[in-house]
């Protein structure tokens, strides 16, 4: 008989503690206090991402992008430059690092893999980005972007506050320092 309710206290207790444990799982809903508040704040992370290449054209305005954050959305808007009307942008790289609460971007120009029949100028290779996030965005949006020619141009924006908002930043182009 002590064996019997003693399995079943041992049932009660390992039922217990395994609930306690999966309510605290990363993307949880926090559980509510006594006057219905959560306890703890709600996990962010990034749950889309595109990016779309919107005009390549001979051109000399290039090098700077704009980030605006705002309703759980990041969006980058910039201008890369390539060696000629064959090159494309490319998302390179996009990391949410919830350690940090920073979001970075790599895009860089890159020549198309079936490129023929291409005219000689320097292209102004216009893309957006967006980044779609779960419970706001993050407090901190770092951006490399790096042209054929012009090299490599970097920003980075903090959102003060919730990180849910701020204001666009932009890289000036290299024909703004002429």
């Amino acid at each position: 008989m002590k064996r019997r309710a003693l399995l079943v206290a041992a049932a009660a207790a390992t039922t217990t503690s395994v609930a306690g444990c999966l309510a605290d799982a990363p993307g949880a809903e926090p559980e509510p206090d006594a006057d219905g508040t959560p306890t703890s704040t709600p996990y962010r992370r990034l749950v889309d991402q595109t990016f779309e290449v919107e005009r390549v054209e001979c051109g000399n305005e290039y090098g700077s992008h704009d980030v605006t954050s705002g309703d759980d959305v990041v969006t980058i808007e910039g201008v890369l430059d390539g060696r000629n009307t064959c090159y494309t942008a490319e998302l390179v790289t996009a990391e949410y690092d919830s350690d940090a609460d920073e979001l970075y971007v790599d895009i860089a120009s890159v020549e198309k893999d079936d490129s023929e029949g291409c005219a000689t100028c320097i292209v102004e290779i216009e893309y957006v980005a967006t980044f779609t996030f779960e419970n706001g965005t993050p407090s901190s949006i770092r951006v490399e972007q790096r042209g054929a020619t012009s090299g490599s141009a970097s920003s980075s924006q903090s959102v003060s506050g919730s990180g849910s908002g701020g204001e666009p930043t932009a890289t000036p182009s290299p024909s703004d320092s002429a």
